[in-house]
């Protein structure tokens, strides 16, 4: 049994660390590098690599998923992370994250052929999500309690086969997606254990199965067809009459169905990110009360439009990964601060990258707290 535990933009100066950090030998992490931060990624050679504030590394030598697969962690409050993934097998697998111990490294926990290899998956708390062949949501809880093996919490046909999905962190474990009809829905259990399935916008909202991230029940972020991205509660309640999400960006902003990565500060800000059309990752906060039009902390070209970004909060910053063009990336952006003009910037962001010839370019990516 595996164990497992719960103004004006610098650009500039993004682009000048990241070409520095081109250049410098692999596995000499740079100084400002976050090492207390452990990001995991799928690689090419469908092999578990972590990265601690250098270059990623091959945990170990067994096959977990494939390349640039959906990938989860779990840190309980005590023991290592796990991560998570629908494995070649197209069933939930369970990869240790120490190259150390005995036994085998890699565990599949159910059947397999519930989902597509290599899709989305999200954990908050004990939980993990994914979205399976037949379009159900699935719930697997590692409480003790718990039923043993993955298991359907909505009926089929609700979400596009393989859609991604995203946890909602809290005392009440939920998921929320984007269905097959492009209305936000939001899937969450009860005092007694039932599982409810609610929608939390209008159908056409937004891309069928595309990104969206969640900070709590209250704030989810969601990319709509036109590439706005949207603020949405996700309580499980009715919808609100009249309709009226926030705007987070306006029209064209993102990619349609662009992965979303959003983290909150401790009684502070929120941020949002995503990988924009020019391979910039562009970012947002509500520091001064209201969302802004996403404006770049990182030069164009170091990620793939629309791809996967994971975040974390440490300390007083952010911390974001991503897979780019062979090389592995990092961002750390200090918590904003209330500016004196309409929008919070400069970012301050100090961007770092690493070579790695072995990440899949665009892949998904998880990271947490050392």
């Amino acid at each position: 049994m595996i164990q497992i535990r719960a103004g004006h933009r610098r650009v500039a100066v993004a682009m000048g660390a990241a070409l520095i950090l081109t250049a410098a030998p692999i596995g000499t992490p740079p100084a400002y590098a976050d090492s207390q931060v452990e990001a995991y990624t799928i690689g090419t050679g469908y092999g578990l690599y972590k990265s601690t504030g250098g270059a990623p590394a091959l945990v170990h030598g067994e096959h977990v998923a494939p390349p640039g697969a959906g990938i989860a962690t779990i840190r309980p409050a005590s023991g290592s992370v796990t991560a998570f993934a629908i494995g070649l097998n197209g069933g939930l697998v369970m990869s240790r994250t120490l190259p150390l111990g005995p036994g085998p490294a890699v565990t599949i926990d159910g059947p397999s052929g519930l989902a597509p290899p290599g899709a989305p998956t999200a954990a908050a708390g004990l939980d993990v999500f994914f979205v399976g062949r037949n379009g159900a949501v699935f719930n697997r809880s590692y409480l003790s309690s718990a039923p043993v093996g993955p298991r359907p919490i909505t009926v089929a046909g609700i979400a596009p086969p393989g859609a991604v999905v995203a946890a909602i962190p809290g005392t009440t474990p939920g998921v929320a997606f984007v269905g097959t009809d492009g209305a936000l829905r939001v899937v969450r259990s009860n005092s007694t254990g039932t599982w409810t399935t609610a929608p939390a916008s209008p159908p056409n909202f937004a891309t069928p199965g595309g990104g969206l991230a969640a900070i709590s029940a209250l704030a989810g972020f969601v990319t709509g067809l036109d590439g706005r991205i949207w603020q949405v509660r996700l309580t499980g309640g009715p919808i609100p009459d009249p309709w009226q999400p926030v705007a987070v960006a306006g029209a064209g902003t993102a990619p349609a169905g662009a992965h979303l990565a959003a983290a909150q500060f401790a009684g502070g800000p929120a941020i949002v990110m995503f990988a924009g059309h020019d391979g910039a990752v562009r970012a947002t906060s509500n520091v001064a009360g209201t969302w802004h039009e996403p404006t770049a902390a990182t030069a164009s070209g170091v990620a793939i439009p629309g791809k996967p970004i994971a975040t974390t909060i440490h300390g007083d910053h952010l911390d974001g990964d991503w897979c780019g063009n062979s090389l592995a990336w990092q961002i750390r952006i200090p918590k904003p601060s209330p500016p004196s003009g309409p929008h919070p910037e400069p970012w301050n962001a100090v961007v770092s990258s690493f070579q790695a010839p072995s990440i899949q370019a665009g892949g998904h990516i998880a990271n947490v707290l050392r």
